[in-house]
């Protein structure tokens, strides 16, 4: 069972960080539209894959950030964003403040693809401020090879690769009978749409169609999982020869 800092008492926090435990990690994403999934998509994906990793990695799981930066979805119904700078300085003091608390390796597993400026400069500040190690993991990104293995394509929003995450995750929060192919739309670059004419979108033609076998999904997440897990652990190995 993962520790969550917010089931924690203050007591117990303070017994396991930083003696035992000096890893946290910070789920962040967006509300917006998201095809036939849930608004949440973005913030329940890294949610899910924090759970799956937190043992192994030794961590905590910090409560996940939900508002985000939405911009080409920001008109269908549901979606909602703040501006960058107050994202900005938001996810920041939280990293701050958790470093402050002593963890000194603070892992942001991103769901979303709106604010990589404002993670990185939120981690530059953290690295420079509190001398923490900081990762920023946008995991669709580090999986894109996996997925394109797994599935014999690429993914998209809310298309192939976030279809099956949240099969994986929670099958009822994916309305299948809501699926119609016109959801999609083909993004093109040297196009920017407001708004997004499609609320799933990918980005080769003809691939990252979501699809619907949640056994597949859950066997998918698994590598996904895996794949993260790994990488990171590489990362705190290659971290701890820095002091050697």
């Amino acid at each position: 069972m993962p520790l969550k800092l917010e089931e924690m008492n203050w007591m117990e926090f303070g017994e396991l960080v930083p003696k035992k435990i000096n890893t946290v990690l910070l789920p962040v994403g967006t509300i917006e539209a998201h095809g036939v999934t849930n608004l949440g998509t973005d913030v329940f994906i890294p949610l899910f894959i924090c759970e799956k990793i937190a043992d192994d990695l030794k961590a905590i799981i910090a409560p996940p950030i939900y508002y985000g930066i939405t911009r080409t979805l920001y008109s269908y119904p549901g979606s909602l964003t703040v501006s960058s700078s107050t994202f900005e300085s938001y996810v920041t003091e939280i990293m701050l403040s958790l470093a402050e608390k002593g963890f000194s390796r603070v892992l942001v597993i991103n769901g979303h693809g709106g604010h990589f400026t404002e993670l990185k400069n939120a981690a530059m500040r953290i690295h420079r401020e509190r001398e923490a190690k900081v990762a920023v993991i946008h995991w669709w990104i580090l999986c894109e090879e996996l997925t394109r293995k797994f599935f014999g394509q690429t993914g998209g929003h809310a298309g192939l690769d976030e279809n099956a995450a949240i099969l994986a995750a929670n099958s009822k929060l994916v309305k299948k009978r809501r699926y119609k192919k016109d959801m999609v739309f083909q993004v093109q670059n040297g196009m920017y749409c407001l708004p997004a004419p499609g609320s799933i979108m990918i980005y080769k033609e003809g691939e990252g169609f979501p699809e619907f076998d949640q056994k597949k999904a859950k066997s998918y997440m698994n590598k996904v999982t895996k794949k993260i897990k790994e990488e990171i652990l590489n990362l705190f190995d290659r971290w701890e020869k820095l002091k050697e």
